[in-house]
């Protein structure tokens, strides 16, 4: 099977603003994505580029792990540097697949781009793993493109097509957890404790929008609000708190938008599994009294 290897293209040595908050989180959705393929039976690593001094050390592991793919996310912050490591796993003869939030919102911008192979739009599991099957057999080329949902190609003549997207994932509790033993957690942690003084790690208890605005129609998980089970949830925090030792989560859902029933069965499902963790959100709470938040101040 073919070397997958996942990129996440935001260095901190590049982010004056990044290196200021001294709060880094790891990528999540790019360990959703290497989890979901590995469980698959595909070999998948991931080069984070939050520590790493500059994209020398993406060239370095290119050479040291010669991936035959190279998946990168990409933020609009990002983009620069996700289409010039693009350029990077290219020249290195690897299949470049460009994916995340940016490429979503228009994908056949990105295949503008020589260095781009192939663009994943929305939700990505489900289409990673589809590609890795259609390359490991040979096929990853227009003619079997054209069937598959959620990618952006280019057509015989170079033309960009851009195909519907790929159903949502609906069981959330049917994912494996992220794979964050791919990626160096003792340095995020150590980083968050030197500097804040505590320890916090991001989870994710939901995909989708749960007011159904319009703009979320082209956001990664789309409209559709969809939600782990408060079991789901509480055992893996029951994970991080055994693995990690850590004082504090961050959701990255929009908190103020899940409803109080689901945040108390949450809560109790923690309790009984004694996995009770403080949280914080990822914004401001217009919401003061829910249970497991951490009313500190916001970083």
């Amino acid at each position: 099977m073919a070397h997958l290897l996942l990129c996440n293209p935001l260095f901190l040595s590049h982010s004056p603003e990044e290196q200021a908050l001294q709060s880094p989180y790891f990528p999540l959705g790019l360990l959703y994505l290497a989890a979901y393929v590995r469980e698959r039976g595909h070999q998948v690593s991931v080069f984070d580029g939050t520590f790493a001094a500059g994209e020398e050390e993406f060239v370095a592991a290119l050479e040291e792990l010669r991936p035959e793919v190279v998946g990168i996310t990409a933020l609009l912050p990002t983009r620069e540097t996700a289409l010039q490591l693009a350029g990077l796993a290219h020249a290195a003869g690897a299949t470049v697949i460009l994916g995340g939030p940016d490429p979503t919102r228009d994908p056949s911008e990105y295949l503008a781009y020589p260095q781009v192979d192939v663009v994943i739009h929305h939700e990505g599991e489900a289409t990673l793993l589809a590609l890795l099957d259609l390359y490991d057999d040979g096929r990853l080329a227009a003619g079997a493109l054209a069937n598959e949902l959620g990618v952006a190609y280019r057509d015989e003549n170079g033309r960009p097509v851009v195909n519907r997207p790929r159903p949502f994932i609906e069981d959330l509790d049917a994912l494996p957890l992220p794979a964050r033993d791919l990626v160096d957690m003792d340095r995020y942690l150590a980083t968050w404790r030197q500097e804040n003084g505590y320890a916090s790690l991001s989870i994710a208890t939901a995909r989708g929008c749960p007011y159904g605005c319009e703009w979320c129609q082209d956001a990664v998980h789309g409209p559709e609000f969809r939600q782990r089970s408060p079991e789901n949830v509480a055992a893996e925090m029951k994970w991080l708190k055994e693995r990690y030792d850590i004082d504090r989560l961050r959701l990255v859902d929009d908190v103020d938008g899940i409803s109080r029933e689901w945040l108390e069965a949450w809560a109790a499902a923690a309790e009984a599994q004694a996995a009770v963790i403080p949280f914080e959100a990822l914004n401001d709470l217009e919401r003061q009294d829910i249970p497991l938040l951490d009313v500190r101040d916001s970083l």
